[in-house]
């Protein structure tokens, strides 16, 4: 069973993919954290070629989906989705 330290950690780490329209065609962009490994970037690789293969139908990166690596997790402002209790009127 994980450990709570080990639990928060893993929520902690992690990257998103999102396809967008760019102006010469779609661009899947990758968020990574700040301090990514080499096996992060291997991983997230991984899971965009991955996701380029089913969107394209096709096993090269043939210029058809640009792919952007962004690293800027300080700038974003994460909102907790899980219900909250509302703050006492005043």
């Amino acid at each position: 069973m994980p450990s709570a330290s080990s639990t928060a950690e893993h929520h902690v780490r992690h990257a998103n993919l999102k396809i967008s329209s760019g102006p010469t065609g779609q661009v899947l962009t990758a968020t990574v954290p700040s301090n990514i490994t080499d096996e992060d970037f291997a991983a997230v690789g991984r899971s965009a070629l991955g996701l380029i293969r089913r969107l394209t139908n096709c096993n090269c990166m043939s210029g058809r989906i640009s792919f952007v690596v962004e690293e800027n997790f300080g700038d974003v402002i994460r909102v907790e989705l899980s219900p909250q209790p509302l703050p006492p009127k005043a």
